[in-house]
């Protein structure tokens, strides 16, 4: 009987360490973030529009208007060569249905609430769509502003080791980041070069 009695004194102690022991999911993220950082890439967490969100997000029982929000994570990569000038914008991942409510230069991605004077060419909007539609790891959002672009992000590893997906994040960003540079360069020539009479 003192055996018993030991034994589960010992496993009410041993539960609660055992409780405390990060889940496997957990240690994915914190690889998936380590190695993140060590890519360059600057790791946060962010919220970003939910655009199909069921009735009962966007409205409270007592009728208080909400607005709908997705937990996710940003990974961003700074840019060096900032530009004051340079579109800032935000592309939300979004279902037909919701391209279709909304006019949008990207099939597929939605303009979202942070979206400013984004440059007129359609080039360069099939070029952000090929680099994002590539995006791996759960993407939810791409955005870019005058110095960084953007990841946000369900951090899955859909199968593939935490370096793949990353590599394949920060090379995604490093493209977004020089097509974002290269749409302001032409306007700023421009401004720079001597006029003609």
């Amino acid at each position: 009987m003192t055996w018993l009695v030991v034994a589960v004194v010992l496993i009410a102690l041993a539960g609660p360490v055992f409780w405390l022991l990060p889940s496997e999911r957990e240690r994915q993220l914190a690889r998936l973030r380590a190695e993140a950082r060590r890519a360059g890439l600057v790791v946060e967490l962010a919220t970003v529009p939910k655009l199909d969100a069921p009735a009962e997000e966007k409205v409270s029982a007592g009728g208080v208007v909400r607005e709908a929000k997705v937990d996710c994570a940003v990974y961003r990569f700074p840019m060096t060569d900032a530009r004051p000038d340079a579109p800032r914008w935000l592309l939300l991942k979004a279902s037909p249905a919701d391209t279709a409510a909304t006019e949008t230069p990207v099939p597929g991605w939605a303009l979202g609430e942070m979206q400013v004077h984004p440059p007129a060419t359609q080039a360069y909007w099939r070029a952000v769509a090929a680099v994002a539609n590539g995006l791996p790891g759960g993407c939810v959002a791409v955005g870019a502003d005058r110095r960084r672009v953007a990841w946000y992000g369900s951090e899955r590893l859909e199968g593939a080791a935490a370096e793949v997906v990353v590599a394949g994040i920060r090379d995604g960003l490093a493209a977004l980041a020089r097509l974002h540079s290269d749409s302001t360069a032409g306007e700023d020539d421009s401004r720079d070069a001597p006029r003609q009479e």
